[in-house]
């Protein structure tokens, strides 16, 4: 099997090179020059940073699939999937296969964006003072969410309190360039990639400033802040995750958007974003609107059941709407309007729901009261505020599904919080993606999860 790819095999004599661009992602995509030549100036070390954002922005990354793939596994009779696709079919129906194309497709982009980012981490020395600190900072923040989607995707789930030597994912962070012996890595346990993600935010966050110099869609200190808040948050470590989103709401750079629909199908980043990724019609690879929208396959129906959650009043009913081409199917309104649209990936509203998790799980109220923080989610929509009596763990989640819904948070909000998906438990099998076979054919040192072929870890 010689001609299969393992993830160390990421284009190790080439790097994405981008250069004089007024947008992420207006780039001529033939640009590329040989990795001896990439790195040997600091001009060159700004270029292929670029490169990790274009890299994550993939359509089989934030592009669209991180979101979807967890969107999939955690429906239990939400929407339907009713494309002919057949590897998102399988994803949806939990009956993913370890040839699965598309989650190979993911795994395989998500490594080559990390070996981007650790190219650029190998070359800090061609940098110096600010710009040394602000491009390491861009560079780790960049690893660190590509690996938080990964161990959260496909491998067991976090166990708050307990070990977690349960196989994660392959830990690479030093750049490739050549394949051997040496490349045949084995799989981190959970607990040790968690640990680095949170060695690259808190670097992120110390090294960064608060708005980044360069462009303001690019990651900044308040990015690391509301992705540890996340990490924290599936960790069960209430108070770090509780306080990491106080930070982000406290420093004033962002507000909620007046109405629900505001948010969404933008072609520039709200005061809402936190971060997004910038789509252009050049680039193209919004695969939320590809699946989602009803003027593109519309391949995603949502179903009654999933509206019922939702109380009369509540305006984001209203982003639902009727596919006109059939009249009956009900589609959800994110992601409709163009494919060139900015994809939402960290919203204020998730921070607002975070913090008031945090205080009301700790019997606190840093930053505000709970019932305050829902309240005003709520208000958002033309909700009525909740009574204190009526404020409890589940009100708080039920809101946190509805306002996050179909943005990728539901499965690892289940996971956290030790909830079934219908009739399968948190920590069912299915609920967790095989390594690809590409891995497991080519890498002697690989591990497979359970019930997929390959050897068991």
């Amino acid at each position: 099997m010689k001609n299969i790819k393992s993830i160390l095999f990421v284009l190790a004599t080439a790097l994405l090179f981008f250069q004089g661009c007024d947008s992420l992602l207006d780039v001529d995509p033939n640009q590329s020059i040989a990795s001896e030549q990439a790195l040997t100036n600091a001009t060159n070390v700004k270029s292929v940073l670029v490169g990790a954002y274009d890299a994550i922005g993939d359509d089989d990354l934030y592009g669209g699939w991180y979101m979807m793939t967890a969107d999939f596994l955690a429906a239990a009779g939400e929407f339907d999937f009713t494309g002919t696709f057949f590897a998102p079919r399988e994803i949806w129906s939990k009956n993913q296969l370890y040839d699965n194309g598309q989650l190979t497709a993911t795994w395989n982009a998500s490594y080559d964006a990390i070996n981007i980012t650790n190219n650029v981490l190998s070359a800090l020395d061609l940098l110096e003072g600010a710009e040394r600190d602000r491009v390491e900072g861009e560079a780790k923040l960049i690893r660190a969410m590509v690996y938080f989607e990964l161990v959260r995707l496909y491998a067991d789930p976090y166990e708050a309190g307990q070990a977690n030597g349960q196989a994660g994912v392959p830990l690479v962070l030093e750049p490739t360039t050549e394949i051997g012996e040496e490349a045949n890595v084995s799989r981190s346990t959970v607990d040790e990639v968690y640990n680095q993600i949170i060695a690259d935010l808190t670097d992120a966050k110390n090294l960064l400033d608060d708005v980044n110099p360069e462009r303001s869609f690019y990651v900044n200190s308040m990015v690391a802040s509301a992705v540890l808040s996340r990490v924290h948050l599936q960790r069960g470590e209430y108070g770090p995750a509780r306080d990491e989103a106080d930070r982000v709401i406290g420093s004033g750079l962002y507000s909620l958007r007046p109405t629900f629909a505001d948010v969404f199908n933008q072609p520039e980043n709200t005061s809402e974003d936190i971060f997004a990724m910038q789509n252009s019609a050049q680039d193209g690879v919004n695969s939320l609107f590809t699946f989602y929208s009803s003027a593109s396959r519309g391949d995603i129906a949502v179903n009654q059941q999933h509206l019922d959650e939702y109380e009369a009043a509540d305006d984001r009913l209203n982003l639902f709407y009727i596919d006109p081409d059939d009249g009956v199917t009900i589609r959800s309104g994110k992601w409709n309007r163009a494919v060139d649209d900015n994809v939402n990936i960290i919203r204020l509203a998730e921070m607002y729901l975070t913090r008031a998790e945090g205080n009301f799980r700790l019997g606190e109220a840093v930053g505000d009261e709970p019932l305050d923080d829902i309240n005003l989610i709520r208000d958002r929509v033309n909700l009525a505020p909740l009574a204190p009596a009526d404020l409890d763990l589940d009100a708080i989640l039920l809101e946190r599904k509805l306002e996050l819904m179909f943005e990728g948070n539901l499965l690892h909000d289940i996971k956290r919080t030790q909830r079934n998906v219908g009739a399968r438990p948190y920590d069912d099998p299915k609920l967790v993606l095989p390594i690809p076979r590409r891995e497991i054919d080519v890498n002697p040192n690989m591990c497979q999860n359970p019930t997929y072929t390959g050897p068991q870890c």
